[in-house]
């Protein structure tokens, strides 16, 4: 038996909400699945991710860190609060022994999980789609100019351009399948996303010397807040950066100062 096979994550949306049930047991051959699964609906960027556990066995507690291991990886991006739902006392109990419920809130029903979730701070995106051809990475950049005077980015423009084209060559070279850039504007943070087909996650490679195995992704590590590379529900993956957007959004919208909790 397979952890895919240990596993079901059905999911439906209510009030702009994921709702997820897992199903089946939770241990160390299923955990990455349902860290992945939770993930990748996640990054479709719903309100938040409502998680269903009733229906799943867990064996050891220790498996239930599955939850806050997925929670940290959505946390900077796409900042998709995860919040469980258990309607058992004893397993209520063994989320809060375990300190799950510290990173990932837990409510006895859906309806109570969703009155819970606040409406998240105004977001702006757009979407262009691109062939994995060398010519992309400078209609990524077009696009990334536009859409940052639009958006009043001006002053973060080049960081952004530099991302962008970074991680659009990247997959052209290493995906070679047709890809999506993502730009993504909230909470005084710029997110540039880059998604293809290839479902291995990108990784900053170090050589026999300890210098980077090539520069594209060190230059993103060195200009952004925050990377990562995330799967997503079409099977491939997602590789995201985010650059501070500047004082001007915190000024008009104060209660919303980005979170600074560290990477996995």
């Amino acid at each position: 038996m397979t952890d895919a096979d240990q596993i079901d994550i059905a999911h439906s949306e209510r009030a702009g909400c994921l709702i997820a049930k897992i199903s089946g047991t939770l241990d160390s051959r299923s955990y990455r699945a349902v860290r992945d699964g939770l993930i990748k609906l996640a990054v479709e960027g719903p309100r938040a991710l409502i998680t269903d556990i009733d229906d799943l066995e867990v064996d050891n507690d220790s498996a239930l860190t599955v939850f806050s291991s997925a929670w940290s990886r959505v946390n900077v991006w796409p900042e998709v609060p995860i919040l469980l739902v258990a309607t058992g006392a004893a397993m209520q109990r063994r989320l809060k022994h375990g300190l799950v419920a510290h990173f990932v809130p837990v409510f006895q029903g859906v309806d109570e999980a969703i009155a819970s979730v606040r409406m998240p701070p105004p977001r702006r995106r757009r979407t262009a789609q691109y062939n994995p051809v060398i010519g992309s990475s400078a209609l990524a950049r077009t696009f990334v100019r536009e859409t940052c005077e639009d958006w009043d980015c001006k002053d973060w423009v080049q960081d952004a351009l530099c991302v962008a084209s970074e991680l659009v060559e990247n997959a052209v070279k290493h995906a070679r399948t047709e890809l999506q850039l993502r730009l993504e504007y909230r909470a005084g943070l710029l997110t540039i996303a880059v998604r293809d087909d290839d479902p291995h996650m990108a990784v900053l490679r170090q050589t026999s010397a300890g210098q980077p195995d090539g520069y594209g992704l060190q230059i993103v590590a060195d200009l952004a807040r925050a990377w990562g590379s995330a799967p997503d529900l079409g099977g491939g993956k997602v590789v995201w950066a985010t650059l501070t957007a500047g004082p001007d959004w915190f000024r008009k919208y104060p209660a919303w100062q980005p979170h600074r909790s560290p990477l996995p």
